[in-house]
């Protein structure tokens, strides 16, 4: 009886051992902000998809006005950037494919708590507006790739 106790004393020890040492390890949390923007960045800018001229200019201001927010494309207040990249989602948002219409409707209200100045830090390039940035070049390449804005 005490070695079986032994026995599973010691087994419960390496089990939560072996428990910390996995759940301590990195699983992919280790890209900087920077990369991450770039990445999602470099996977929009990889769509060659035809669309229609006013999509393709809605498009265009968007990644201009994304761009600027995350302090790539010059200065500005974030306020009135994230205003404008709001109401181009929502002129963008009647075209998308119904799978991404939740994650745009978000967005919006995301961009809409930065211009009225209810959320986090608003300034130029700050973290968290470059991974909302991210956030939505992300959402972009997707219905680029599903509907291409058709509907």
């Amino acid at each position: 009886m005490k070695t079986a106790f032994s026995g599973f004393r010691s087994l419960f020890v390496a089990a939560g051992a072996l428990m910390f040492v996995t759940g301590c390890a990195p699983r992919g949390e280790s890209h900087t902000v920077d990369q991450i923007l770039n990445d999602a960045r470099t996977s929009y800018s990889a769509m060659k998809v035809d669309v229609n001229p006013e999509v393709g200019s809605s498009l265009q201001a968007l990644s201009g006005s994304l761009d600027k927010l995350a302090g790539l494309g010059g200065g500005g207040d974030a306020r009135q950037v994230s205003a404008s990249i709001a109401e181009s989602l929502n002129t963008l948002m009647p075209k998308a494919g119904a799978t991404q219409r939740a994650a745009m409707a978000e967005l919006i209200t995301q961009y809409r708590s930065i211009s009225t100045g209810t959320g986090a830090p608003t300034s130029v390039g700050a973290p968290n507006l470059k991974l909302v940035a991210a956030r939505t070049y992300s959402l972009m390449s997707a219905e680029l790739t599903s509907t291409k804005f058709r509907l």
